[in-house]
């Protein structure tokens, strides 16, 4: 024992005192199972860990060396400005919250002496289950609350299907396919997982992958159509020479990412797509239209409502901006809003823009520019927890329920469960919701997370028994299509853009969503690293 006296001795790790636990990958839109291993509350290591769900254990680079930008400490450069704006102690959350009031009480009073209507506006991104369903709550109840996504997406979500992988990693039926069909997708970079599944069977013969967009290394053989759209217009209404390899195959799959549901001809493209009924991609037995997700938490959202997008408008007429788990640098749509001459033009003629407040989770120096171009003086910056801190749920690209438990704890950040009921505490709100049959109020307790779970299990999940433990026992959401062969009208004719399938993600280590790899200093250094190797403009 003689050597665990030496100085140098206490800075080793020492192996019996890690602690493993089974998470997974929250970089990852399939999100794969992982093993943490954690020494005095900090995170050492993380590997694959092997699952029931998954044939493969994989877990990618941006996977394992995310974690320390979960220490990393808010350091601001400029303390005169920021000084009354974190949040560090129990006083300073008070004080926050009181200014949080005050704001709502000056503009509820201009509310009903002016015709001109203002609004608390929540902008968010990667939020769980629990919350975006607390969210939706509260903005049913409230009418001068809006619920806004960052993100600019025309989406389809009345069916799982709409918005998920369907049949592209299934073992079984992508075994029973001989082609695959890419639109503006990289699956390597987007979806780790989907590109080992068709390497492998690319590798086991008589498979074929064509591909529309840009020109990218897959680790496999891939026949390149082209990058434009129009491209996949001529496949669809059959005048391309792909069409015969696509009807002489047997069950084809197409994967197109929720990107392509950005652009402006987002609403023709859907229609396109269901064009494929009259080929053997959509049949009466099979569905091989799979849409990958960008992020985890993002076939939740479209799982749980239809929330509209942030707009011009919005930007004028709110009294309190509040941005959560939403990465200001990385959104196009708040780009373009606020950058737009119009949007100045506005502001500048308003008067209640010195009370207006913002408030935002992630603190950089964008933060600071965007509460300058809105003209607005109060910026408060929220410490919460991060992804290992919280007990949330998340549904994955494939419809599988993933659910994350609290492993490490911080004494100075609150998770987003805390803030929001704090707001509806602050602001008088209650939650209820109006029994038309008995002409009751219904008032639903939500203090206890186990109760609110059980709560949205059974108001999006079909269960055979109400019992506490349904939602703890719903491992998938169900999945599936409405094959109509004929239509009764003739339809419309579409007008798409002739445009490039821009690939959005640039960066593998950075590029994504998330908050966690823009803020890893490993991930950075990966990222300069590949660029000094792949690009000659440095």
């Amino acid at each position: 024992m003689g050597a665990l006296t030496l100085k140098s001795f206490p800075h080793v790790l020492r192996g019996w005192e890690v602690r493993s636990y089974e998470s997974f990958d929250p970089t990852d839109s399939f999100g794969q199972e992982t093993r943490v291993y954690i020494d005095r509350n900090q995170i050492v290591k993380i590997e694959p860990q092997f699952s029931n769900t998954a044939s493969t254990t994989w877990l990618t680079d941006k996977g394992r060396q995310f974690f320390d930008s979960i220490f990393t400490e808010f350091t601001p450069s400029n303390t005169d400005t920021v000084k009354n704006t974190v949040a560090r102690s129990n006083k300073q959350w008070n004080h926050i919250f009181e200014t949080i009031r005050k704001t709502f009480y000056i503009f509820d009073i201009c509310n009903f002496k002016f015709s001109k209507k203002y609004y608390f506006i929540l902008v968010f991104e990667n939020l769980s289950l629990e919350i975006l369903n607390l969210l939706i709550i509260i903005s049913q109840v409230s009418s001068f609350i809006k619920i806004k996504k960052a993100e600019n997406l025309t989406l389809n979500n009345d069916l799982e299907s709409n918005f998920q992988v369907n049949s592209a990693t299934n073992s079984a039926t992508l075994m029973s396919s001989s082609l695959c069909l890419l639109l503006g997708t990289n699956t390597r970079y987007e979806g780790s997982y989907l590109n080992l599944k068709l390497r492998q069977r690319y590798f086991k013969g008589n498979f074929k992958v064509l591909s529309i967009g840009s020109l990218l290394d897959l680790t496999f053989s891939v026949s390149f159509l082209g990058s434009r759209l129009s491209t996949f217009k001529t496949i669809v209404e059959g005048n391309s020479l792909s069409c015969q390899d696509i009807a002489a195959s047997t069950n084809p799959l197409l994967v197109l990412n929720t990107e392509l549901f950005k652009r402006n001809d987002a609403k023709q493209l859907i229609e396109t797509v269901k064009m494929l009924k009259h080929t053997n991609i959509i049949t009466k037995f099979w569905n091989g239209v799979n849409v990958l997700n960008s992020s985890l938490s993002e076939s939740g959202s479209f799982s749980a409502a239809s929330f509209s997008s942030l707009t011009f408008y919005d930007l004028t007429q709110f009294s309190s901006l509040y941005f959560i788990n939403t990465t200001v640098s990385s959104i196009a749509n708040i780009k373009k809003l606020v950058g737009s001459q119009l949007l100045t033009y506005k502001l500048k003629t308003q008067k209640q823009t010195s009370h207006k407040l913002l408030l935002d989770q992630n603190f950089t120096f964008n933060s600071s520019n965007l509460s300058n171009d809105l003209k607005i003086k109060k910026f408060i910056y929220l410490p919460v927890d991060t992804f290992f801190e919280n007990n949330e749920t998340f549904i994955n690209t494939e419809g599988l329920v993933k659910k994350s438990t609290k492993l490490i704890s911080r004494k100075k950040t609150k998770n987003n469960w805390q803030l929001i009921r704090r707001f509806i505490k602050n602001t008088d709100l209650l939650v209820t919701t109006n029994n038309l049959k008995d002409n009751k109020l219904i008032y639903f307790n939500s203090r206890n997370l186990y109760n609110f779970k059980n709560f949205i299990s059974f108001q999006f999940y079909a269960v055979q028994n109400l019992t506490n433990f349904n939602f703890y026992l719903t491992k998938r959401n169900s999945q599936f299509f409405i094959h109509k062969k004929f239509n009764t009208f003739k339809s419309s004719q579409t007008k798409i853009y002739d445009t490039k399938l821009k690939y959005w993600l640039d960066d593998f280590f950075i590029g994504g969503k998330d908050q966690l790899c823009q803020n890893s200093l490993t991930l950075i250094k990966c990222s300069v690293n590949t660029r000094l190797m792949t690009s000659t403009f440095f």
